[in-house]
């Protein structure tokens, strides 16, 4: 027990910005709960999560990381467990959660080799937002199923209406062109799957490696289609999320690809789109026949592995009230996020809301991660960069989805040496 002159447990939590202002709002609730005992400070990373995730390397590589709570990508688990930046938290969840309470996607996101190595804090996954006023005005009552159908729609509404783009989604060369590549080789009937040898290194194993088919060189043809067809922007190779926004919220694109998040900033107080003229929607497949799948995203709180005891306990107290049903609520009205706790997603109210959780209630079961492998950060960027220059139409869709393959084989002998 403190003492009335012992001074407060600091800890250091780290997380990218954020805009919505709701962080912070909860950290000074939090320290204004624990006066006296435990204190947090907002340490803010990078906005773009493959620049947050350098800093976060350098700082544990470092060995002088002062951080003791993150928030870390939900691909990320495997190499921060692997590389012992993280600590095991099995016992303490296990201890305060039931399994069954957390969105089953976003519990497999912490967990490695069978061990928790975090918690879900709210999560993430590609979504279809389009211009619902535009669409019924020209005769549509539905969004597209099909890119097919997003393009015939696209193409009738622009050229009735001269709106500039068809649709908007994340082309650039980074972590979200790795989202955007993946559902389109995804929702073509493709799969990305990397076997990492390293994690047991039993020579026999037969390596995993699922990435050259022709469902998935479909599904990079059918993004580079869009371009040619005049639907999506020629620069779409540049874009990022904000990019998209910009579009769309300016009412220059009739659909946009992009996440739960962007939902309250499409509704902003600058925005011309009202409410009734916004629609949510699981992204286009390439065939009727084909399963929509949306990309996982979402970010999970850990405790740093070097922090003290006494750290490591308070980081554990504040990763609690972030994950708890009140927090998580807030963070959905306020900051759009979806929230990890399934239960959530029962609430009436909120959904009526947060209309972007009636859609993930539907669509969550069918989020699918990106691959697993405690070498993503090394394999990311070679997707993001050949889906990027198939974009540019500097590879073919063939010669994209080879590139791939080649670079991942060339990490497969690389891990096993």
């Amino acid at each position: 027990m403190m003492t009335a002159c012992s001074e407060p447990t600091e800890i250091i939590f780290t997380n990218g910005p954020d805009d919505s202002g709701t962080l912070q709002q909860l950290i000074d609730q939090f320290n204004e709960e624990h006066a006296g005992e435990i204190h947090v400070t907002w340490q803010e990373g990078a906005r773009l999560s493959n620049e947050y995730y350098h800093e976060l390397e350098k700082a544990f590589e470092s060995g002088t990381s002062d951080i003791d709570v993150l928030s870390a990508d939900v691909v990320w688990t495997s190499t921060f467990a692997q590389r012992g930046w993280v600590e095991d938290v099995s016992d303490q969840f296990f201890a305060n959660y039931q399994a069954e309470a957390f969105v089953p996607a976003a519990l497999n996101s912490v967990s490695y080799q069978n061990d928790v190595w975090g918690v879900p804090w709210y999560t993430d996954l590609g979504i279809l937002y389009y211009r619902k006023d535009l669409l019924a005005q020209h005769g549509y009552s539905y969004p597209p199923t099909t890119l097919t159908d997003l393009s015939t729609m696209a193409k009738t509404i622009q050229d009735a209406t001269f709106t500039k783009h068809g649709y908007v989604f994340q082309g650039g060369n980074y972590e979200g062109g790795v989202a955007n590549a993946c559902e389109f080789i995804w929702n073509a009937g493709g799969q990305i799957l990397f076997g990492d040898l390293s994690i047991d290194g039993e020579e026999d194993q037969a390596p995993i490696l699922t990435i050259n088919s022709q469902e998935a060189i479909d599904g990079i043809r059918a993004a580079q289609q869009l371009i040619d067809d005049g639907v999506t922007p020629a620069d779409i190779y540049t874009y990022k999320e904000a990019e998209s926004l910009r579009d769309f919220k300016n009412g220059d694109a009739i659909f946009m690809r992009s996440w739960p998040g962007a939902y309250r900033q499409v509704l902003a107080k600058d925005s011309p789109i009202k409410a009734e003229a916004l629609g949510v929607a699981a992204l286009p497949v390439r065939d009727r026949d084909k399963q929509s799948y949306s990309c996982l995203g979402g970010w999970n709180l850990m405790v740093n592995a070097t922090a003290t005891e006494e750290e490591q306990a308070a980081a554990w107290t504040f990763i609690q009230y972030l994950t708890s049903e009140a927090q998580q609520r807030t963070l959905a009205l306020s900051g759009g996020h979806l929230p990890a706790l399934r239960s959530l997603y029962q609430d009436e109210a909120l959904v009526a809301d947060v209309p972007a959780l009636g859609l993930a209630l539907q669509v969550m079961p069918n989020a699918r991660l990106r691959p697993v492998t405690p070498h993503y950060m090394e394999l990311a960027p070679d997707i993001a960069w050949a889906f990027s220059e198939a974009l540019q139409d500097n590879l073919s869709a063939v010669a994209a989805v080879e590139s791939i393959e080649g670079l991942f084989q060339a990490a497969l002998v690389a891990n096993r040496d």
